[in-house]
């Protein structure tokens, strides 16, 4: 059993790292739209996003949480906490979304609060795989 809730996480992991990079992808494109006004591209963007960001979020809630707390289930409260986290950015973008209705300008402000909130959560997330793939490298006793 533990063998294969150990590779469930590492293809999570692997999937995970790829949806990181297609979501700074998006993010990375959205930034021009909204400097040259473009509402309708920046609104194609951030609803491409919000896709790919409830595939991220599916898959963490649904494979990659569940695996680890298999494996470790005495961090079942940090687990629990992440994704409630992520209830709240699907809020946040629900709330961006209607900014876009008021102009880029209050749409960019709620963007940068979103990502800095989204760092904050995707550090504690990074954090939490590296102190578990350590204690899975670690002899048994």
């Amino acid at each position: 059993m533990t063998h294969g809730l150990l590779y469930r996480v590492k293809r999570a992991a692997r999937q995970i790292g790829e949806q990181h990079a297609l979501l700074d992808e998006i993010l990375r494109a959205l930034r021009p739209a909204i400097e040259r006004g473009d509402a309708p591209e920046a609104r194609s963007l951030i609803e491409r996003y919000r896709r790919a960001i409830e595939a991220h979020f599916t898959l963490e809630e649904d494979v990659f949480f569940p695996a680890i707390h298999g494996l470790h289930p005495n961090h079942a409260k940090e687990l629990e906490v992440l994704g409630a986290e992520h209830a709240r950015f699907r809020q946040q973008l629900d709330r961006l979304g209607a900014l876009l209705d008021n102009g880029l300008g209050e749409f960019e402000a709620g963007l940068g609060s979103y990502e800095r909130d989204l760092a904050v959560h995707e550090s504690r997330e990074e954090r939490l795989v590296r102190e578990l793939a350590a204690l899975s490298r670690r002899p048994a006793d």
